[in-house]
């Protein structure tokens, strides 16, 4: 190829294609579990894609011999290197959490970076004159440069993107005498679709805490507001707290928990997340002035007897909604 800049592009989307489709054959063996971790592995692997884009040719200067089979010996080697190099630099930021992965992250990326390796031995044009191996090491330092700019780009642009893509705006409206924990169950096809109210999703929060929507949850940054509703309609705004001790200064306010689920049956008989059985959920806390005070231990009680209604009525609304078809 003579436009050097092209074959490095295209050797870079290669990577990353042979990364996918690698680990989309492995989903498929698992009947998908672990699917969820894909996001976050291609995540990791753009920016080796990249790095090797930008440094490939002069990894592939330093193998000075002409002979076929010690230069794939040696792009084997080099890959799996540069892969537990890799390894070890994404657990210096994620630390444990990488062995959540659902699939051999460390081989995929041996796999990647052999494939996009041998394209560019293959498709970059060869300098005439041998390049001096202390201006290729000096070349090689900014390998790892690319490696920690692409990661911090891309941080900040996920940092970024939930300000864009994120989340509508909602208000909840609650009972005036409740008390306790909530749950918003989300993309359940036989729940309500909320109505809209100045450009807010209105929820409308039911004396039992369980409210289940056809909306899918949306991750990032949140813009809630609260209101206790009376019989008459009259709505007051309540607060939102931070942690539990909130409670003796802010009442009346709600807690909110955070994103969760319940997993679902999948078929090799065990239960996941990613089971499209799965209960996906918000819940929150509120802390009713008029009421006795909740205390953590308290908390967790209500909490176990409102995951058994929700469950419940979860399993009823989805066997209303299939008796409707």
């Amino acid at each position: 190829m003579k436009r050097p800049v092209i074959a490095k592009f295209f050797s870079a989307l290669l990577n990353i294609a042979a990364c996918s489709i690698a680990v989309t054959i492995i989903l498929f063996r698992q009947n998908w579990f672990g699917s969820g971790d894909t996001y976050a592995f291609i995540f990791w692997t753009i920016p080796l894609a990249v790095g090797l884009a930008v440094s490939g040719g002069t990894i592939i200067q330093l193998i000075r011999t002409n002979n076929f089979l010690l230069r794939l010996l040696v792009i084997i080697a080099a890959s799996a290197l540069i892969s537990f190099l890799w390894i070890y630099f994404v657990f210096l930021i994620l630390g444990p959490w990488i062995n959540a992965f659902s699939f051999p992250i460390f081989y995929l990326w041996v796999s990647g970076n052999f494939v996009q390796l041998l394209y560019l031995n293959r498709y970059l044009p060869r300098p005439v004159e041998k390049t001096k191996l202390s201006k290729l090491l000096l070349r090689l330092f900014w390998f790892p440069v690319i490696l920690v700019g692409v990661v911090i780009s891309i941080f900040f642009i996920s940092f970024l993107t939930p300000h864009f893509t994120g989340p509508e705006k909602e208000t909840y409206l609650i009972p005036d005498n409740f008390q306790g924990k909530f749950m918003v169950i989300y993309g359940e096809k036989c729940g309500i679709n909320p109505r809209k109210e100045k450009g807010r999703r209105i929820l409308e929060i039911p004396g039992n805490g369980v409210l289940i929507i056809q909306p899918k949850f949306v991750a990032g940054t949140i813009d809630h507001e609260y209101y206790f509703v009376d019989k008459a309609g009259k709505r007051t705004k309540i607060k939102q707290m931070l942690d539990y001790p909130d409670q003796k200064n802010k009442l009346p306010g709600v807690l909110v928990g955070g994103a969760g689920g319940f997993g679902g049956a999948m078929p090799n008989g065990g239960s996941s997340s990613e089971s499209p059985l799965a209960i996906n959920f918000t819940d929150f806390t509120v802390f009713n002035k008029d009421m006795p005070q909740i205390d953590e231990r308290d908390a967790a009680e209500l909490s176990n007897k409102l995951d058994s209604l929700t469950r419940a009525l979860v399993d009823e609304c989805r066997k209303t909604g299939n008796d409707k078809k």
